[in-house]
């Protein structure tokens, strides 16, 4: 399976309403009437298996012991890995992440999906730190110890984009505010950025970073801010002119305006230092 899809599923099951099940009952990865029936090995194998959202299979799709995939328990299941590692530093996206008798998988930006018992008892994001901190909502259970790639998924399309980015909660040309920025999709060292409002212009999906953000960097769900303005308010520095401005958000100075004012027609090497702009 590619890890694109294998992470779509991911984000699917996570998306949707689960409740933690035992695999000693026979209705793994079922639809119980309200909620999906996972724990943090059945999520992993019940989607190699073939599982896809069909309420009226038995296991939603998955048909046991298909694909070649063995059905293997939380520790054995470590035996499917290859590039294993202590190091958290070098983790890629769609790794199996393992403590003793628990996995979860890798999505990127520093989560993980997992289902536990612990906290609400479902399928859930949670953090993972440099050293393999095990967090979430700043309490922490355990740490992960181990991490490597599944022989079952084709880890080649990582960094490749693909068209489905509905399980990202932005899209390309909205406007966003943000505190902090990358120098790519990949990064994991955030910039304190000279501007903190911008217009999104193009979406990784699966990366770290998904959003980018025009003439500035990447962002992250993390990086953006609530309080999203319709409009960028943009105020005017030394050596800006209204082209410079308009040329900076990827739009034309038609759409530039000044207390509602279109402002097109100010000689462009005269805008006044700390003018307030619109931009549309």
């Amino acid at each position: 399976m590619k890890v694109n899809s294998f992470i779509s599923k991911l984000k699917l099951i996570c998306d949707s309403p689960t409740t933690y099940y035992s695999v000693s009952g026979g209705a793994w990865a079922s639809w119980n009437g309200y909620s999906w029936n996972f724990d943090c090995v059945i999520l992993i194998k019940a989607i190699l298996w073939g599982w896809n959202g069909n309420k009226n299979h038995a296991h939603g799709g998955a048909n046991y012991l298909s694909n070649g995939v063995y059905d293997d328990n939380a520790n054995t299941i470590l035996n499917r890995c290859y590039n294993i590692s202590t190091n958290f530093n070098n983790i890629e996206v769609g790794e199996l992440v393992w403590l003793p008798g628990h996995v979860g998988i890798y999505i990127g930006n520093g989560e993980v999906i997992e289902a536990t018992a612990g906290w609400e008892g479902k399928v859930l994001k949670s953090k993972i730190g440099k050293n393999g901190e095990r967090t979430r909502n700043g309490v922490q259970i355990y740490s992960w110890r181990k991490h490597g790639k599944l022989k079952y998924i084709d880890y080649t399309e990582t960094s490749k984009p693909i068209n489905n980015t509905s399980n990202l909660k932005y899209k390309v040309g909205d406007v966003v505010n943000f505190d902090k920025v990358y120098v790519s999709s990949t990064s994991t060292k955030a910039l304190k950025p000279l501007y903190t409002t911008g217009k999104i212009v193009r979406i990784v999906n699966n990366s770290n970073n998904p959003y980018l953000i025009q003439n500035i960097g990447w962002i992250n769900d993390s990086c953006i801010c609530e309080n999203v303005n319709k409009d960028i308010i943009y105020i005017v520095k030394k050596g800006d002119t209204l082209w410079k401005i308009a040329s900076k958000y990827n739009t034309t100075s038609q759409k530039i305006y000044d207390d509602n004012k279109d402002v097109i027609g100010i000689n462009p090497d005269i805008i006044e230092i700390g003018m307030k702009l619109k931009i549309k």
